[in-house]
């Protein structure tokens, strides 16, 4: 680590009740900054690699960002000029309703388009590991030697709350690489598959017979979010019900009936989710709230990094612990020394 880096370990100075500025030599460095271990040449040939579409950097640097690595920020910097191209289309629903048995379809419909394709399959956090617990989506392994399309998978939260900083930074490596679509699937219907669905351009939302009645799905939250509702196994004969239903609950929005499995339905699917996205390029409203999200979730990892660095010398601590003053008159004068 650069001289100039702080140890997460190494508290902030807090003496006689406030905040002293620490030297230049040894205040806390912001992960934002990126710390500059990669050399400039080699960045750059990093950099034109990623931006010719090559896979292998690409995953260097996503494995560099899920690992909350430093040496991620300049590059990430530099790729950040070169995006803003890619369509990001959200795949929810709850598990079992087919998600990524759709996707392998949409996969090879768009690549029969001659279009690029990324996907970011979602999953869950490991308690123990933090890193996503379901891997590579074995459904889609016919495209895994495809070129033209990155599939990888990530955990969904932040180390502070929300969404994690990886998500965000894996769209702009995968825009930056020129997929035109990309795919972002979610593995569940709860509070953050939903946060995570509406930073999508278009939100899919897929269901099947037997998912559980209407007011369970309005229950969820769930109704809200999609742009677009399928009604997959359409084949089947209960199938019928549930797009009746929906049909009655949400005359506003395009209801269709697919089967994934059979790759039928799909071509009136990718006509509807082109509409939809000639209506993000016009207004752009969806483009601006992602960046919005965007801002604040790295400010939230940023503010909860001075937080875990923040310590109080021991005569606060005990001026506190003997109620010779309040915590809180303590934690106002940190605030107002910090701006």
């Amino acid at each position: 680590m650069p001289s100039s880096a702080r140890s997460a370990k190494e508290p902030l100075r807090f003496r006689g009740g406030s905040l002293q500025k620490p030297s230049s030599s040894d205040a806390p460095r912001s992960r934002l900054l990126g710390d500059p271990g990669v050399r400039v040449k080699n960045r750059e040939a990093w950099v034109r690699k990623i931006l010719e579409g090559d896979v292998r950097s690409a995953s260097r640097l996503l494995t560099l960002v899920e690992n909350q690595d430093p040496t991620a920020i300049p590059l990430l910097k530099t790729l950040f000029r070169h995006t803003g191209n890619a369509n990001l289309i959200g795949i929810t629903g709850p598990a079992g309703a087919g998600k990524s048995t759709l996707i392998n379809q949409l996969i090879t419909a768009l690549r029969k388009e001659k279009r690029s394709v990324g996907v970011l399959a979602v999953d869950p956090t490991s308690p123990f590991s933090g890193g996503a617990i379901l891997g590579d989506r074995l459904r889609m392994h016919p495209h895994f030697l495809d070129r033209e399309v990155f599939i990888r998978s990530l955990a969904t939260r932040g180390a502070w709350g929300g969404i994690s900083p990886a998500l965000f930074n894996a769209i702009h490596i995968l825009d930056a690489m020129g997929k035109e679509r990309i795919l972002i699937e979610t593995v569940g219907v709860g509070q953050d598959e939903v946060e995570i669905a509406d930073l999508a351009d278009v939100v899919v939302l897929v269901l099947s017979p037997g998912m559980g009645d209407e007011v369970q799905l309005m229950k969820a939250g769930l109704l809200e979010i999609g742009d677009i509702l399928v009604v997959n196994k359409g084949d089947l004969k209960e199938s019928q019900q549930l797009y009746y239903q929906l049909k009655e609950m949400i005359p506003d929005r395009p209801i269709l009936k697919i089967a994934a499995e059979k790759g039928e339905g799909l071509p009136a699917l990718l006509s509807e989710i082109g509409k939809q996205l000639s209506k993000i390029e016009t207004h752009g409203a969806k483009r601006k709230s992602f960046i919005m999200e965007e801002l604040r979730t790295l400010l939230r990892e940023e503010i909860g990094q001075t937080v875990l660095q923040a310590s109080f010398d021991e005569r606060a601590v005990e001026a506190v612990l003997l109620r010779k003053r309040d915590p809180y008159r303590l934690i106002q004068s940190w605030l107002k020394r910090r701006g």
